[in-house]
């Protein structure tokens, strides 16, 4: 109070009208600045990469007969295919060796000869076939039925519809090439599958949820976003992963790790359950805690896993690895994720971190505006992106390395403390939505583990078998790491008749003897416990109010 603040008036500088701009927001650092209003936007000298690199002109889209490009993959003999947004239709690409694109619509109707298909936000060539994941739709798989190079026939893969820009999207093959993954945002309804990794999800929410303001998710429940993986030959979908708010697409690393890019909820900002952009190591049986409105759930939860890397605000777009390009080793290790807001291609470099990663962000690409939408890497080596989505100009673009580093094939070589790990995590993912008479021997010591994605691994593992194998194991466990994952397991899969032993459990547990994670996941156990078993009675009540009530501030 005594402080003499008379001469801070002169020191004042008027930057502008309080909000976004020219404040920033938080968390999110760029060095970008807005363009003069005669910038123009698609030629590749108002566009930025790292140093090293140079952007490319390949191809400016017609509005009127191409439509607004929002996904991109490669072809079978080295071009691409790019789908419009809308209902312009679906496209092949042939870049010819003056970087330019000679663009020809692939016109095959729906299998009711209806409508001709447009509008994915997901392709794939793969099996003999491009795979087509139309927003809002169904999957759908083009074919060329008398083999004259030109698709022209397309059959319906038991599917959901639903859910527009937070509807159906990416596909990828799989890391043994028998399967295609298949990611949906969460407003994409979930197709009946054959088998789960996820074995149970709800709300598990303890306190009363406040739904968005702007009714924006309101009553859309869990699972929230998905990743499924299907088998083309039966057609059949296995559940993956689960938790996600809007995750564009998703891509496998060289040692078949996938990740993802989630979106925020740009209007949370501010409020403490306000999750950024983020990447996502998609792993088997996890649930990343996408709930509507105030649900989000923090990643310390004992069910949930951490995030590799928080972002900051942004629209989250096409993610790719950078295997097969041209580019110096880091870059070919690195994953790829599009911010379509802020005009950015992040590259992520991926560090090993036990059984999952941790990373690092660098502006690869960006430009005011630049929305990118989707990428691929070419038969060439380079780089390729589409802009546009929502109507905008869109056109296509490539990334080609002039630096002096080699750019020879990377070796790839593993940590092996963290391969041994990783290896260790999908051993005890072979469990995951089957029953196995081993499991719960060789899962019920990792439960204890203090790797995180090693615990989860092994707590779905034993999820996965009849409990009447493993709950009184739960309650007594003399390990608290191991009572506390196990009994979050009892909640999540007993009945009410569990729910008296597993709080004796937890009340055995003291809170004082406890690590900082062990106690977060004490009170995540009570939390399930309460949620999903039963009130506690007034005896225990008390006891557990006694419990705690220190550790209060």
């Amino acid at each position: 109070p005594a402080f003499d603040d008379a001469k801070w008036a002169a020191k004042l500088k008027e930057h502008g009208k309080l909000g976004v701009s020219p404040w920033g927001i938080p968390n999110y650092t760029s060095r970008r600045s807005a363009p003069a209003s005669n910038v123009d936007p698609l030629d590749p000298k108002n566009i930025s990469a790292a140093p090293g690199f140079v952007v490319e002109h390949v191809h400016t889209v017609d509005k009127g007969t191409e439509g607004s490009w929002v996904s991109l993959t490669t072809g079978p003999r080295g071009g691409f295919y790019a789908s419009d947004q809308g209902g312009k239709g679906l496209f092949h690409i042939t870049v010819g060796k003056n970087g330019k694109a000679n663009v020809e619509p692939v016109v095959v109707k729906t299998p009711d000869g209806k409508s001709t298909l447009s509008g994915a936000q997901g392709l794939l060539w793969a099996f003999d076939s491009l795979w087509f994941h139309k927003s809002g739709s169904h999957l759908y798989r083009l074919t060329d039925s008398d083999k004259d190079g030109v698709l022209d026939r397309s059959e319906e893969i038991p599917s959901e519809r639903g859910g527009g820009e937070h509807g159906n999207h990416g596909l990828i093959l799989t890391e043994d090439g028998q399967g295609i993954y298949m990611d949906g945002g969460n407003h994409a309804n979930l197709a009946p599958t054959k088998t789960q990794a996820v074995q149970t999800w709800a709300e598990d929410l303890l306190l009363p949820r406040m739904w968005d303001a702007n009714g924006h998710a309101r009553g859309r429940l869990a699972p929230g976003g998905w990743v499924t993986r299907l088998d083309p030959e039966t057609k059949t979908q296995h559940l993956v992963s689960t938790g996600y708010r809007n995750q564009y697409d998703i891509t496998l690393n060289r040692f078949g790790e996938m990740f993802t890019y989630d979106a925020d909820m740009e209007w949370d900002m501010g409020s403490p359950w306000y999750r950024p952009t983020r990447i996502n190591h998609v792993v088997s049986g996890s649930d990343y805690g996408w709930r509507s409105g105030s649900g989000k759930w923090p990643s310390y939860y004992e069910d949930s896993l951490p995030p590799v890397l928080d972002i900051g605000p942004g629209s989250p777009t096409g993610v790719v690895d950078g295997r097969g390009t041209k580019f110096p080793a880091k870059y070919q290790d690195a994953v790829y994720a599009l911010d379509w807001t802020y005009g950015t291609i992040h590259a992520i470099h991926l560090k090993p971190n036990g059984a999952s990663y941790t990373g690092e962000r660098e502006d690869f690409v960006f430009g005011t505006p630049l929305p990118v939408t989707d990428a691929a890497i070419g038969k060439d080596g380079l780089f390729y992106f589409t802009v546009g989505g929502r109507g905008a100009q869109s056109a296509m673009f490539r990334v080609r390395y002039v630096g002096n580093e080699s750019t020879a094939p990377a070796q790839g070589v593993d940590d092996a403390k963290a391969a041994k790990a990783r290896k260790l995590r999908r051993e005890l993912e072979r469990f995951h939505g089957r029953k196995d008479k081993a499991a719960v021997q060789e899962a019920w010591p990792q439960l204890a583990s203090q790797d995180r994605f090693i615990r989860n691994a092994a707590r779905v593992a034993v999820e996965s078998q009849p409990v009447a194998q493993w709950a009184e194991k739960a309650v007594s466990d003399d390990n608290p790491q191991t009572r506390i994952t196990g009994l979050v397991a009892l909640a999540r899969m007993g009945t009410a008749d569990h729910r008296a032993g597993a709080l004796a459990g937890l009340l055995e547990l003291n809170p004082a003897n406890l690590s900082e994670g062990e106690f977060l996941g004490l009170l995540r156990a009570y939390a399930l416990n309460f949620i999903r078993l039963g009130k506690p009675t007034d005896s225990e009540r008390r006891q557990i109010i006694a419990e705690l009530d220190s550790f209060l501030p």
